[in-house]
């Protein structure tokens, strides 16, 4: 149902507010090239220049949130399509070198594990852009043991064992609580020597009930 939700406001972003800024923008365009009843245009043109900026940069932030509510490329193109996107993302934002290593094709999973998969790589990534200090990010994704594997390791300074441990942390609580809905499993190791290393296991498909 959250994940539901998330779609329909992603959905509104992009339609609604994205349409309706991008016509403000068309509006503004148009009052600096049809100047005829503009009093001081030399004035009023760099002024209309700098709303169309900020038109433009709205029009961005709305996008970066739509696509960090639902990553539309998930739906569309599929799950690798999906994470080889994110880890472009994330190197053209942040600078963090990001080397990815992919199956061939996606993997047979229902929507809610590759929806989870891309939820726990989000938080990842969101982790170490705030906290890791990192320089370069190595993201696996792999069908093995008859289920799938995702592993993101960073070379920053390594999570705490009393983050780890406190509870505290919404992020790595979401992360958890995802998996185990799955019946997979979930194992986040830090090192101050060799940075952060986050390890997945799901089913690729419900498990009967114990």
């Amino acid at each position: 149902m959250r994940e539901e939700e998330r779609a329909r406001l992603a959905r509104e972003l992009h339609d609604q507010l994205g349409q309706a800024l991008t016509a403000i923008k068309i509006d503004l365009a148009s009052l600096l090239t049809d100047t005829g009843g503009l009093p001081n245009i030399e004035k009023a043109a760099p002024r209309v220049r700098s709303i169309m900026n900020l038109v433009d940069d709205t029009v961005n932030s709305v996008r970066r949130i739509a696509t960090d509510l639902r990553p539309g490329i998930l739906d569309d193109l599929g799950l690798v399509a999906a994470v080889e996107w994110m880890a472009e993302d994330f190197q053209a934002r942040t600078g963090v070198r990001c080397e990815v290593s992919l199956p061939d094709c996606d993997p047979a999973i229902d929507c809610s594990r590759a929806t989870a998969l891309v939820r726990i790589l989000q938080e990842a990534l969101t982790n170490i852009a705030r906290h890791a200090n990192a320089t370069a990010v190595n993201m696996r994704l792999a069908q093995e043991d008859g289920g799938l594997s995702l592993v993101v390791h960073d070379n920053g300074v390594g999570i705490d064992e009393e983050r780890l441990s406190a509870g505290g942390s919404l992020g790595l609580l979401g992360m958890r609580e995802r998996v185990l809905l799955l019946g997979g499993s979930i194992d986040i190791v830090g090192d101050t020597q060799e940075g952060t290393t986050v390890r997945v296991c799901l089913p690729t498909a419900a498990q009967p009930a114990q």
